[in-house]
């Protein structure tokens, strides 16, 4: 025995490996086949001996028969109204004023004269003074084209020492308070008691008046100089019409401001009325508020009132309008009266004052003409008696002057007839008429505006009236919540809630007439066509199928969230509905593809697809009184199926009996399985 502290010694084993030969391989390869062969006859249909006589029970048949064959497209929807009618919040914005309500005014109480006047009094009409617009407005001058006459007294002084004349301004018009005075002045022949003829004054002025006459109504006497009132005849420029202040915004637009102002201090915010309600709150130019409104869901008929919104903004607005209205209608009104004051004015100095003037400076010209040839013959009858000694140089001198005097009278009448003709008469006449178009257009534009000031009044009291919200036909009150596409209501109907101008209200669907917005697959979408029928199961009422027809199918797909299949819609109206319908109801619709009214069919249950052939075991009496089985395999060719029968079109006739449910007997021959069998094992 070896010591304790000595290491034992060990032998090494040899462990001996096992060779196997080729036969190994081509076993294991043989069972794996075998099992691959066991499993296909199995999928074939064929069974053993003892399995087949263990699994052996009593067959059931069906009749082939005669009827109709209906294809299906099913898919599934939801209910939503088919003449939905969406009620908006109609209130418009209206923000700052519109017309002529925004224009600056003149100075108020500015006035003008219309008509002409003269030095002592007025022959045309009288101006009318400015006053001041409606409602204490202060608006500018009301007045039309105006003329004034300013008062000339021409004194001229004779060249005589012993004779002179004096005129006075004759006035034109009834008005007149003044007199015109002439006085001729007489030469002395230097002897006393000489004759009417020797002493022949020399009128510096000649005669004056209308159509040479002092009853004319002109005041001129003879030998005096016309006053024209052409001359003095002055037209001041048409001043438009307009009202003395605006005010820079409106009464709703400080009246929002303020609401808006006393929202943010009361932070009323989002409370009770879900996220994102407070995106509401802010109230801007052409919102309002629901002060009332029916509960969701209620049922109304056509007129009846569903909500009321805030129109106290409109109702300040609409008592500021009527004013500035008026205040329109009023300038309208003056400009037409001041149109109709010019054109008189117009006509009274084109066809009255106008020929008149020309008139007498005709006169006027016709007198210096009678002056100068009488100056001419006492000049000559002067000259004889001085040769004779009858006359003092001087007084030939005197007679002199006086002719110089009524030639230079006469030089000047005619330059006053060219200057009336030429340059006065016609430009006044055309500054009248430029007055006049003024005025026009004044009016024109103080139209226009009263028109805008119409416009905008009953667009308030339009909207006013847009504050009771009524049902415009029958149907369920249905909020239009807006939401996201999570479903998260971001703006919520309810009573407060600040509503801006187009914003969806409520929806108004009539349970009459609903349809069905149904999801058709892509791949089915190509046997669907509108005016399809189709039969509508709703899950809530599975006892009422309703019948309808395909509308219209939506030309562009939608992808299915989380997956790569896209589906088209389709609106399936409903032939006739019941009031319990409410929109958002599932359903499912069955729409018809196709029909085939009486065939020959089978039920689908019947048939055994082997690849693409399809079989049906039919009954064999002759085999079954040998002892067989009572059954044999045909081949038949489909047509048209439906979920329930196959159409047959060729290998059997009506009165034919077939196993009900084949899928349990062996498959077919073989020979008939060929084809089969080599698409299914893949190899000749």
């Amino acid at each position: 025995m070896a010591p304790e502290n000595e290491p034992a010694a060990f032998a090494t084993i040899e462990v001996p490996q096992i060779r196997r030969g080729p036969w190994g391989l081509l076993k294991i390869m043989a069972a794996l086949g075998a099992i691959a062969g066991a499993v296909w006859a199995w999928q074939a249909g064929y069974r053993p001996p003892l399995l087949a006589a263990s699994s052996k029970t009593p067959l059931e048949w069906v009749e082939v028969d005669r009827g109709d064959v209906d294809v299906y497209v099913v898919e599934n929807g939801s209910i939503e109204s088919a003449n939905k009618r969406t009620v908006r919040c109609e209130v418009e914005a209206l923000i700052g004023l519109i017309g002529g309500t925004q224009q600056q005014g003149t100075t108020a109480g500015k006035s003008q004269t219309t008509g002409s006047s003269s030095a002592q009094g007025t022959s045309g009409s009288s101006g009318q003074s400015g006053t001041s617009g409606p409602s204490g407005s202060g608006s500018g001058t009301d007045t039309s084209t105006t003329a004034k006459s300013k008062s000339k007294t021409a004194k001229k002084k004779t060249g005589s020492s012993s004779s002179g004349s004096s005129k006075g301004g004759a006035t034109s018009g009834s008005s007149s308070s003044s007199s015109s005075s002439s006085s001729s002045s007489s030469s002395s022949s230097g002897s006393s008691g000489s004759s009417g003829s020797s002493s022949v004054g020399s009128s510096s002025g000649g005669m004056g008046g209308s159509g040479g006459s002092s009853s004319s109504g002109t005041g001129s006497t003879a030998g005096s100089k016309p006053v024209l009132r052409s001359f003095t005849y002055e037209v001041l420029p048409y001043v438009p019409l307009r009202p003395a202040t605006a005010k820079p915004a409106t009464d709703t637009a400080n009246k929002q401001k303020q609401a808006q102002q006393a929202q943010q201090q009361s932070g009323r915010g989002s409370r009770g009325r879900g996220r994102g309600a407070s995106m509401l709150d802010e109230e801007k130019p052409g919102s309002t508020r629901i002060v009332w409104i029916l509960p969701d869901g209620s049922r109304v008929k056509a007129g009846d009132l569903v909500a009321v919104l805030d129109s106290s903004a409109l109702e300040d607005e609409e008592k500021a309008q009527q004013i500035r209205f008026l205040q329109a209608k009023s300038y309208v009104e003056q400009a037409r009266a001041i149109e109709q004051v010019n054109e008189i004015t117009l006509r009274e100095y084109r066809d009255g004052i106008y020929p008149q003037d020309v008139q007498l400076v005709r006169h006027y010209i016709h007198t210096c003409q009678v002056e100068k040839e009488r100056a001419e013959r006492t000049l000559e009858w002067s000259r004889d008696l001085l040769k004779k000694g009858f006359r003092t140089p001087y007084q030939v001198k005197g007679d002199e002057l006086a002719l110089q005097q009524a030639t230079i009278a006469l030089s000047e009448a005619q330059g006053m007839l060219q200057r009336l003709t030429k340059y006065t008469g016609p430009k006044i006449i055309k500054a009248l008429q430029a007055n006049v178009e003024a005025i026009k257009a004044d009016k024109l534009m103080q139209e226009k505006t009263f028109s805008l000031e119409d416009q905008r009044l009953k667009r308030i009291q339009k909207n006013i009236n847009n504050c009771k919200v009524k049902a415009p036909n029958e149907g369920i009150v249905v909020y239009a919540n807006d939401t996201n596409p999570w479903g998260m209501v971001m703006a919520q109907i309810d009573q407060g809630v600040t509503l801006r101008q187009d914003q969806p209200i409520f929806n108004l669907p009539d349970p009459q007439h609903m349809r069905v917005r149904a999801r058709i697959n892509e791949s089915k979408v190509a046997m669907v066509r509108t005016g399809q029928p189709a039969i509508i199961v709703i899950d809530a009422f599975p006892d009422k199928p309703l019948k309808g027809t395909v509308a219209e199918i939506t030309g562009i797909s939608v992808p299915i969230r989380g997956s790569d299949v896209r589906v088209y819609y389709a609106n399936v109206d409903i032939t006739q509905g019941f009031d319990e319908l409410r929109p958002g109801l599932s359903a499912e619709i069955m729409i018809e593809v196709e029909t085939r009214h009486d065939v020959t069919r089978v039920p689908v249950e019947a048939i055994r697809w082997v690849g693409e052939r399809s079989y049906v075991a039919v009954s064999d009496r002759a085999r079954d009184q040998d002892g067989l089985q009572p059954w044999h395999w045909q081949e038949i060719e489909i047509g048209l199926s439906d979920p329930d029968h196959a159409e047959v079109l060729k290998g059997l006739k009506p009165g034919d009996r077939v196993v009900a449910r084949p899928g349990n007997l062996p498959a077919p021959a073989p020979e008939s399985l060929k084809d089969a069998a080599l698409a299914v094992v893949g190899s000749p």
